[in-house]
């Protein structure tokens, strides 16, 4: 029988509120740049946009960089909303450094499945915002009952809807949010929730999710170094 008994972090949930400040500062350093003339595509290319070329020749840390950053200040508005108002809700059942560990996997997945599925290049916290309803998901798997009772259909239906949105819009990097949704959900299932202790199935999932990530890079690499013409995991000295 499951149990509705949980144990959740009580406190603030200040890594929320810290990864809204950096990606804040982030999107202000981008306002600087453009008074000094760069366009838009420019200044995000060299702030570390997700861009296939430039990762395949050894510039992977965009695969991370891309997270923070945001094409306008819509975009920054829709991401951070979804994260003040659901981040908390995950930090308190996963605590501080689960939470921040699901947000930051949870980026570096929607940008692996962006970059071996989708040409453009790409920026936003979206990928990371859905890994925290991946994360609120695999919480549903454990505590259905109280999942039901807190959250309703909210989580579902937010899901659905901007997938749905993305699939019918255009300039939306779906794959970034579908990457996300799964890189969170497996990441809160390596992890577990708050203060629960690893067992030896979470960590033989966590070699597992390692393994998963290194082969989505190593096909991303595989197939841009082919359409290059160039080595497999090059470092070449590119324009930005």
């Amino acid at each position: 029988m499951q149990s509705d008994r949980i144990t959740i972090n009580r406190t603030r949930p200040y890594v929320t509120y810290a990864l809204i400040a950096l990606n804040v500062a982030v999107f202000l350093i981008e306002q600087i740049l453009r008074l000094t003339g760069m366009g838009t595509s420019t200044m995000l290319l060299k702030m570390g946009a997700k861009e296939n070329t430039l990762i395949t020749c050894g510039q992977y840390w965009r695969l991370l960089t891309a997270c923070f950053l945001h094409a306008n200040l819509t975009h920054i508005l829709s991401n951070l909303i979804g994260l003040y108002f659901w981040g908390p809700h995950a930090e308190v059942l996963l605590g501080r450094v689960k939470f921040l560990i699901v947000y930051l996997a949870s980026g570096i997945f929607g940008s692996l499945l962006s970059y071996v599925c989708s040409n453009g290049f790409s920026v936003g916290a979206s990928g990371a915002l859905f890994g925290i309803f991946g994360a609120l998901l695999y919480f549903r798997t454990r505590h259905k009952q109280v999942f039901d009772r807190v959250f309703g259909m909210q989580v579902l239906a937010f899901i659905g809807l901007n997938l749905l949105i993305g699939f019918m819009g255009s300039g939306v990097d779906n794959f970034g949010h579908i990457g996300g949704l799964i890189g969170g959900f497996l990441t809160a299932y390596c992890t577990g929730l708050y203060r629960e202790r690893l067992r030896w199935h979470q960590l033989l999932s966590t070699a597992g999710l390692i393994l998963l990530a290194a082969a989505l890079f190593t096909f991303g690499i595989w197939k841009y170094s082919a359409q290059l013409g160039i080595p497999m995991f090059s470092f070449l000295d590119v324009l930005y």
